[in-house]
């Protein structure tokens, strides 16, 4: 998706993190924010794939922490790869080891951030800048 193809429509988006104060934050910030929408959200990886099978609206675009269980944000990026490739993922975590940020871009994540460095308004403002630049 371009930005060109939809300058009305709110870019959807969904999530999946077990922090609260992360989830407090997304919930909070997306809805304050006129670019995007909310559909989703999620504990984990397996809520968001069960989550996803039912909308009505399937995001453009998911934010995905490393650290969930039952199912982690590399395997959930693997299985959301697998049912909706169109889909872009991100990943925001508060892991910076090269291993982790490695296994989350081969699972198909786009860009990791750093939940310690990059804030909610900073990694939307990322979002909206990667889908705003010719594919």
């Amino acid at each position: 998706m371009t930005l060109e193809d939809n300058s009305n429509k709110k870019i959807c988006i969904a999530f999946a993190d077990d922090s609260t104060i992360t989830q407090l934050l997304l919930k909070t910030l997306i809805a304050k924010d006129h670019r995007f929408n909310l559909v989703l959200d999620a504990e984990h990886g397996e809520m968001l794939l069960e989550k996803l099978k039912t909308t009505e609206t399937l995001p453009t675009v998911c934010i995905l922490d490393l650290y969930m269980q039952p199912m982690n944000g590399i395997e959930t990026a693997y299985e959301i790869q697998k049912l909706y490739p169109d889909m872009l993922l991100f990943g925001y975590s508060t892991s910076t080891e090269p291993h982790d940020i490695e296994n989350m871009l081969q699972a198909g994540v786009v860009k990791v951030f750093d939940k310690n460095v990059v804030s909610v308004r900073e990694l939307l403002a990322d979002i909206y800048q990667y889908l705003s630049l010719p594919k």
